[in-house]
């Protein structure tokens, strides 16, 4: 399932939303890197929609949202009178797209401090909702429209939203978080497990130790230990080593780099003891894998 997550803020906002009335043979437009993220709800019918090289078969209270970045168009004409609601949004914020859930870390911050705390807002590209959510999405969605299309009247119309900017961005985001992916809770131990992962992760090729680790953390080093070994069933010296030798992997295949210079960019305070881990790690030493894979 591929999703989409957005570092917010800033959120994404709104545009423009309307609705689409399509006959039977009636079929999606063509439309290549239009810039924006199109969100399409089926309130009854079918829609045929190609995304990304992704083929979709969208039918009532179906949501998808068309990606910015990329092709999309209908690759069926549809069979049935089909009605449809649509939303343009956009982000200037970052975003990725992934085909699993990425959690990410809060960020840790001083009382004292005013910056944005930044976390992540995740959404399906294509999701199906029950019957009753589907019913209040649709009319969250209907207050939004201003826009129309029928092909049975061979017309289209825009008019204007009564609402003012900041009551459509309150309904936009209302109808997100319909969609959105929410995370289970975690504990604070497996919160700060997650942490500490991603801190050894992005720190990796620095002269890290448990002590640093710790200290960076505010815990005695035995409960980073425990917290570690709890949720991943390693050390904090394992998982660094771990990630290491994968960066480490990646250099020997990818680069010319020299061994002896891969050892330190990866973190290692010797060669030697990075030939031993290597090793330990690999069941070769990285010469071996190097010429292996040439």
């Amino acid at each position: 399932m591929p999703y989409i997550n957005f570092v917010t803020p800033p959120f994404p906002h709104f545009i423009l939303a309307g609705d689409a009335l399509y006959r039977p043979g009636d079929a999606h437009r063509q439309r290549v890197n239009i810039g924006i993220f199109d969100l399409i709800f089926v309130e009854y019918g079918e829609l045929f929609i190609t995304d990304a090289n992704m083929p979709y078969h969208l039918r009532e209270n179906d949501v998808l949202i068309i990606r910015p970045d990329a092709m999309h168009f209908g690759h069926k004409s549809v069979s049935v009178k089909t009605k449809f609601k649509w939303l343009h949004f956009r982000t200037v914020g970052e975003y990725n797209y992934s085909n699993d859930i990425r959690l990410i870390k809060g960020e840790r911050h001083s009382l004292y401090s005013y910056d944005d705390r930044k976390s992540q807002l995740t959404l399906p590209i294509y999701k199906k909702l029950s019957p009753l959510e589907g019913n209040e999405f649709s009319v969250c969605f209907s207050k939004l429209i201003s826009a129309n299309i029928d092909k049975y009247q061979q017309k289209e119309d825009q008019g204007q939203t009564p609402l003012s900017p900041l009551e459509c961005q309150e309904l936009f985001l209302k109808l997100l978080n319909f969609i959105q992916v929410s995370y289970p809770q975690m504990s604070s131990s497996e919160l700060l497990a997650v942490s500490i992962m991603e801190y050894i992760m992005q720190n990796y090729h620095l002269p890290l130790t448990l002590e640093n680790i710790a200290e960076h953390f505010n815990f005695h080093p035995t409960h980073i230990i425990r917290c570690l070994k709890k949720e991943y069933g390693i050390t904090p010296n394992k998982a660094l080593n771990g990630i290491r030798i994968e960066n480490a992997k990646k250099l020997l295949i990818t680069s010319d780099l020299s061994i002896s210079k891969i050892s330190f960019y990866v973190g290692f305070a010797t060669p030697s003891y990075f030939n031993r881990i290597f090793k330990e790690y690999t069941g070769e030493t990285p010469k071996e894998f190097r010429m292996a894979r040439s």
